[in-house]
């Protein structure tokens, strides 16, 4: 299988170019003569006489006399169908023409067929049945003689053997007939292809060399696929190689069933039947896969969604096959047209690949087109499309798919043969190169060597530096990790005044406000005060007004008493006449002196209430005097509380400001020991990178050395080597 694989895809040189216009082109007619002596061996060696045409010693045909009877028997009390015992002669039996399937079918899927064996002394007499749709029991004189298959009126038959039947004869039915019960769910019914009575060893025999061709053939197709299958394990990618295996070996089950010789050799008709039944069922998938992997290369999306889904259908088929054969043969019927119309569309594809210029397509297109004809061929009588029988001759279609196959091969061979040619050119001209490279690298050994000492001095200097200035780094790293310590404690009692200077600014503002507040009530009491001596005056002054009034009543009192003394000196001049008037004046006196005693009282009253008011007017003046100087006092008090509160804004803005400094610091700092770290790593890096460069220098110090040995080496043994042998033609560098 090593021949499938493809050749990998390398671009011409010129020098190659030149060499092959000179070289005569491979050409797929040049495989014409020997695949034509191998057809024309194939066919000279197969049998290829018709199925029908009698051979000395091959038996006697029994074609004649033929009748037919619908329908199903009913079985009598031993067990044995009521028809079995009747002769086919009667006039429920109607003539039919041999090999042909009975008229007035109308959907019938039992028939009952009367056929005439002739007579004659034959060794272990048999009867070769060509080929019965689809399950049989053969009954003479009231006995059953054969069976193949399931039959059951109620439902559905399960066929054994879908190939020709061999069954012995006892002699008593030579020269009478037998009864055929066959059962077909299938469009074709009844037998065809061929009938005889002869020797059994003979009528084997016949069989056996008609049947060798599909049989060798199914045993090379299983071979083939068992050589694909294991090439598949080996190159899983190659999905080719899966569906020629799958293909060769469905192929190799379906002729090997056809052949009939393991259904008659070995006794294994269920299991050829099964064999076959699978076969069909997956040999369209694998040729379908061989066909998107090898022909189309995968290039048509919606083939192989469809190989796919027929990957699918097919399993699922040969599945329920496995379970059940009689569902699987059902499920066959209308498996094959869909297969044949697949067949038919991998004819167009591959041709439509052929046409535009695939030397692959065009090789297997031939096979699968013979392919496709034998299958159509076989099969058209099969499903009861046509009325005339060639046999089976899908071996002949599986040989020239398998010629085709066999060209690809050559044709892939051919390619690697050529392509192995051209790299051993190829190979001859780069030894050449390679001599050349020796040369050059002896050359430029010593001066590797001397540029390796160099760089590794300069590495090792390199090196010395780096790693002071990695100390250099972890020392600033350390001075920069205590400057941040500082910045922080430092932020961070920044961040506390600034909070304390906020606090006291609050403190400040509440003060002056209080201070104002306090100006202003001392001005209100001032006022007050002012108010209040300015009407205690005036009060004052109404006392000396009534003290005023009080002297106008004590002089008023003072000459009422001077009438009233006046009165009672009248009075005592007129005697008894001026008693009365006396007495007047003495009331009048007295009333007098109570008013001067009043008098004297409400001035002294008056004196106390005006003397109480000037000291009341004086305590206002000294207290208007002392709210003022206190009015005075807090309005100064005001002032410096201000002046204070601004002051107190002024430093708690600085302090923010401080903070924001610190805090800006801070980052710096934080930003600075990151850079320093990182590029305290890189320095770190850059040290390792240098210690790595000293040890690729001692390498390629070493390797210098050692393409120095080789290249002279390499000259030793191409000028030992070379002395009688003539120089490869350079070819194209690569």
């Amino acid at each position: 299988m090593a021949a499938f694989r493809c050749c990998p895809a390398r671009s011409p040189s010129v020098a190659d170019s030149v060499r092959l216009q000179h070289e005569p082109s491979f050409r797929p007619s040049r495989l014409l003569h020997p695949l034509g002596f191998l057809v024309v061996l194939l066919v000279l060696l197969s049998p290829h006489a018709p199925a029908d045409a009698a051979s000395p010693g091959a038996g006697t045909p029994a074609l004649e006399g033929w009748r037919y009877r619908w329908g199903d028997s009913p079985v009598g009390s031993d067990g044995v169908p009521a028809w079995a015992k009747e002769t086919g002669e009667t006039g429920a039996w109607r003539p039919v023409e041999a090999l042909q399937s009975p008229p007035g079918r109308d959907g019938k899927n039992m028939v009952w067929l009367s056929v005439p064996l002739p007579a004659g002394d034959w060794a272990e007499p048999a009867l070769f049945l060509g080929e019965v749709a689809s399950a049989i029991e053969v009954y003479s004189n009231g006995q059953r003689l054969y069976a193949s298959g399931k039959l059951d009126p109620d439902g559905h038959e399960v066929s054994e053997n879908l190939a020709w039947h061999l069954l012995p004869l006892p002699r008593s039915a030579l020269g009478g007939r037998v009864l055929l019960r066959i059962q077909s769910s299938k469009p074709a019914i009844g037998v065809s292809q061929d009938v005889r009575v002869g020797s059994r060893h003979e009528l084997l025999a016949e069989a056996s060399r008609q049947g060798q061709a599909p049989f060798v053939m199914g045993i090379l197709l299983l071979t083939v696929g068992a050589a694909a299958a294991g090439s598949f394990l080996l190159h899983s990618r190659r999905r080719m190689l899966a569906g020629l295996a799958v293909f060769a070996c469905s192929g190799g089950m379906v002729l090997i069933s056809l052949s009939g010789l393991a259904a008659e050799l070995w006794s294994a008709g269920a299991g050829s039947t099964l064999g076959m039944t699978l076969g069909i069922f997956c040999l369209q998938a694998g040729l379908m896969e061989f066909i998107s992997d090898a022909i189309l290369d995968k290039r048509l999306g919606w083939y192989q969604r469809a190989t796919m889904g027929l990957s699918i259908v097919s399993a699922l088929c040969a599945f329920i096959t496995l379970v059940d054969m009689g569902t699987g043969q059902q499920l066959l019927g209308v498996f094959l047209p869909v297969s044949l119309l697949l067949m038919l569309g991998n004819v167009f594809v591959t041709s439509r690949e052929a046409v535009k210029g695939n030397p692959d397509a065009r090789l297997f297109v031939f096979g699968l087109a013979g392919l496709v004809l034998s299958l159509v061929i076989t099969l058209l009588p099969v499903i009861g499309a046509v009325t005339w029988s060639l046999g089976n001759v899908t071996h002949w279609g599986y040989l020239a798919l398998t010629l085709s196959l066999v060209a690809i091969v050559a044709r892939r061979s051919m390619e690697v043969i050529r392509s192995l040619e051209t790299h051993t050119r190829q190979l001859e001209a780069r030894q050449q190169e390679v001599r050349q490279l020796a040369e050059r690298m002896q050359n430029g050994a010593g001066e590797l060597a001397t540029v390796v000492q160099q760089l590794r001095s300069s590495s090792d200097e390199q090196a010395a530096g780096v790693s002071r200035q990695a100390v250099a780094l972890n020392q600033a790293n350390q001075t920069v990790q205590e400057i941040r310590r500082t910045s922080q404690l430092t932020a961070e009692k920044a961040s506390m005044l600034a909070a304390s200077a906020e606090s006291a600014e609050q403190v400040g503002r509440e003060g002056a406000a209080a201070v104002e507040s306090t100006v202003a009530d001392l001005a209100d009491i001032r006022t007050e005060v002012s108010e209040m001596a300015r009407r205690i005056l005036a009060l004052d002054a109404r006392t000396r007004e009534v003290g005023g009034i009080v002297d106008d009543v004590k002089d008023l009192a003072d000459q009422s008493n001077m009438l009233a003394i006046n009165a009672a000196i009248e009075a005592a001049r007129s005697g008894d006449s001026g008693k009365g008037f006396g007495v007047v004046a003495r009331e009048m006196r007295s009333l007098a002196d109570q008013s001067i005693q009043a008098t004297h009282r409400i001035r002294a009253v008056l004196d106390s209430v005006s003397k109480s008011m000037r000291e009341a007017a004086r305590s206002s003046e000294q207290g208007d005097e002392r709210v003022q100087q206190s009015l005075d006092a807090v309005r100064t008090s005001g002032a410096q509380l201000q002046k204070l509160a601004e002051i107190i804004a002024d430093t708690s803005a600085s302090m923010r400001q401080i903070t924001a400094a610190v805090s800006a610091q801070d980052e710096g700092t934080r930003q600075m020991a990151e850079a320093i770290k990182e590029l305290s790593g890189q320095m770190h890096r850059t040290l390792k990178t240098v210690q790595e460069t000293q040890d690729v220098t001692k390498s390629v110090q070493s390797l210098a050395a050692s393409m120095s040995g080789m290249a002279a080496q390499t000259l030793k043994v191409e000028h030992g080597d070379g002395v009688n042998r003539p120089a490869a033609p350079a070819g194209p560098r690569a």
